[in-house]
């Protein structure tokens, strides 16, 4: 078992869930702590300057360099885990698949994402999001995306927890880095934060996946940590 650090961890991030909400909930399943520093967009432009690689999240271990990049830093916490529950050796090859399937997922996603924020990275004017045309093209991508591809990746999570025991992705009573990936993705659609996305689509398309993810998210460590959509108490 590993030994847990007497360090003084620092995690910058905004304050929305978004690339580090995986890493906190690695932090806390860990029972590691953590300064869970979350900044405002505003102060954003005049800490850009001063990251490495300008972005976010970053993590400070004892006030020392600043370290980046988010799968990193989760894997970090799985390896100074003291329950060493988070990312065993004998179950690091599952939980890489299943950290590789959560990331196809926000692959396929990402295009239906940011076409509202960024429609320039695909051929459209930059205000095309905010026009009457805009609006429907990220509409009907949403919709179709939801109806169509959210099911297929869904049956494939519920496959990987049955295959594995039925109680989370990687198998076992305690859940995984994998789960820690997987949730804030699965708990995106269902928040009511994105336009044209139906806070149903999850337990509509797979009451097992719902399940899971309600499963997580009573543990102790998270219970009470969300309060809307399938994190509901």
């Amino acid at each position: 078992m590993t030994e847990q650090p007497d360090k003084k961890i620092k995690l910058t991030y905004f304050d929305i869930e978004g690339a580090a909400e995986p890493v906190r909930l690695a932090f806390l399943l860990a029972g590691i702590p953590f300064e869970d520093d979350r900044i405002k967009f505003p102060q954003w432009t005049d800490l850009k300057t001063k990251t490495p690689y300008g972005q976010l999240p970053l993590l400070s271990i004892d006030d020392g360099e600043i370290k980046t990049q988010s799968g990193a830093m989760i894997r970090y916490v799985g390896s100074i885990d003291p329950t060493d529950s988070l990312y065993p050796k004998d179950k690091l090859y599952d939980i890489e698949e299943a950290i590789g399937l959560v990331e196809d997922i926000q692959k396929s996603w990402s295009p239906m994402l940011y076409m509202s924020m960024r429609p320039k990275n695909f051929g459209y004017p930059e205000d095309f999001a905010k026009t009457p045309e805009g609006k429907a093209k990220v509409e009907g991508m949403r919709k179709e995306w939801i109806a169509k591809e959210l099911p297929r990746f869904l049956s494939y999570l519920e496959s990987m927890i049955k295959k594995h025991g039925g109680t989370y992705l990687c198998g076992g009573d305690k859940p995984t880095l994998a789960d820690c990936m997987a949730i804030p993705v699965i708990r995106s659609y269902t928040r009511g934060h994105i336009d044209f996305v139906d806070v149903n689509c999850v337990k509509e398309s797979s009451p097992d996946v719902a399940a899971y993810v309600k499963r997580f998210c009573t543990l102790p460590e998270i219970k009470g940590r969300y309060s809307d959509g399938l994190g509901s108490d």
